[in-house]
């Protein structure tokens, strides 16, 4: 299977288990992804308001001066006769009958006895409102009732305040499901030096963390032997809607996630990528309709299935659309690998995208320097070509 019908496949599999929605309030919000759109509940803005600190005037200079407006002061209110201007400030509300707002710097006040005027600063053209100048005018932004951002949208910060100054104070998103992660491997080191044919445990410290960004919930975190009774008891007790497990997908005498998902009766999705690295990856479903993204053992290559696949997975579980990928030119030439699509770590520089090395499947230097990864086809590309680049979601 190729690398990008597995991506489809996996968001598709996402997309047949989409979580329940919940409300939460808008401060929660930020990195969750809406189950129903967000709605304006008034307009924005919700009054005719000054975009400036100045003046709000009526009819041709000289103005005489009547009580100032502020913001916070309620709209409305008696119509701005010809003549006349009143100070205002940014957010203040317009009142009836203005022709626009002064800018502060264009303005200068005269005092002659008890007589108190506003002018122009000067009478070269352009210090003047136009009709309707320095004015936000009500429901220029949004209209009352009006969808504002859409259902499967990333709440973002923005996003967050534009729900807030429409009038909302909850919103309805995707809950975030339950993510169990097995970390498989006796040869694996959880602390110090790895010594005596050991390797240091790289998952459990940072597989946490980028399932969270994903948009999922960490759930249960445990290690188990390259056993068959271990691994298959490991996942046969996960009752999570999805459960990331890293190592013994291949076809190795110490790989037995293969046999442990035929011992719970999953079927398998995915049954190993035309991609390098990355190819022994295995997704499957359980009959109840959770899911097991089986990742390899190799870091680079676990990390870069988890952002090319797993984010596909979860995004489909969350109701978002489907992310299609950006594209970059090469700065240098990556030669084809074995026939099968390539995943490059690199990053951005003036000439295009540079490998960073160190890209073996079992390295993470190259990756710790990575902005993306170039996504190079099964016959190579040249230095100028324009590839497709995976974000990396840490």
């Amino acid at each position: 299977m190729s690398w990008h019908d597995a991506r489809l496949r996996a968001f598709n599999a996402g997309a047949d288990r989409v979580q329940p929605a919940e409300r939460i309030p808008i401060a929660e919000a930020i990195g969750r992804t809406l189950a129903r759109g967000v709605e304006a509940a008034t307009s924005l803005p919700g009054h005719d308001s000054s975009a400036m600190d100045g003046w709000a005037v009526a009819g041709e200079p000289p103005w005489s001066l009547e009580a100032p407006i502020f913001a916070g002061d309620p709209p409305g209110g008696q119509p701005l006769l010809r003549g006349r201007a009143r100070s205002i400030a940014t957010g203040g509300p317009v009142p009836p009958g203005t022709d626009g707002v002064l800018r502060a710097e264009n303005g200068v006040i005269h005092s002659v006895d008890d007589r108190v005027w506003l002018d122009r600063a000067s009478r070269a053209r352009g210090d003047e409102p136009l009709p309707g100048e320095h004015v936000r005018r009500e429901g220029e932004e949004a209209t009352r009732g009006e969808i504002l951002i859409a259902p499967g949208a990333r709440m973002t910060a923005p996003r967050v305040a534009l729900a807030a100054a429409a009038g909302l104070d909850w919103v309805s998103v995707v809950r975030a499901p339950d993510a169990d992660l097995l970390v498989l491997g006796q040869e694996l080191l959880h602390s110090g030096i790895a010594e005596s044919g050991l390797v240091r445990d790289v998952f459990t410290p940072q597989l946490p963390g980028v399932i969270d960004r994903l948009g999922c919930r960490v759930g249960r975190v445990q290690q188990a032997d390259d056993d068959f009774g271990a691994t298959a008891h490991a996942i046969a007790t996960s009752e999570a809607p999805i459960l990331i497990t890293t190592g013994g997908s291949s076809r190795g005498p110490t790989d037995f996630v293969r046999g442990a998902l035929a011992d719970v009766g999953a079927r398998l999705i995915i049954d190993g990528i035309d991609v390098r690295p990355g190819h022994p990856l295995m997704l499957a479903e359980r009959t109840d309709g959770r899911v097991i993204l089986c990742l390899p053992g190799n870091p680079l290559a676990a990390m870069l299935s988890l952002a090319g696949i797993g984010t596909a997975v979860v995004d489909g579980m969350l109701g978002r659309e489907r992310a299609a990928l950006a594209t970059a030119g090469l700065a240098v030439d990556i030669p084809a690998r074995g026939g099968a699509t390539r995943l490059v770590p690199a990053r951005y520089t003036d000439s295009g995208l540079r490998p960073t090395g160190f890209d073996g499947a079992g390295m993470l230097r190259g990756l710790a320097d990575a902005d993306v990864a170039a996504v190079i086809p099964p016959v190579g590309a040249g230095v100028g070509a324009t590839v497709e680049v995976l974000p990396l979601p840490w």
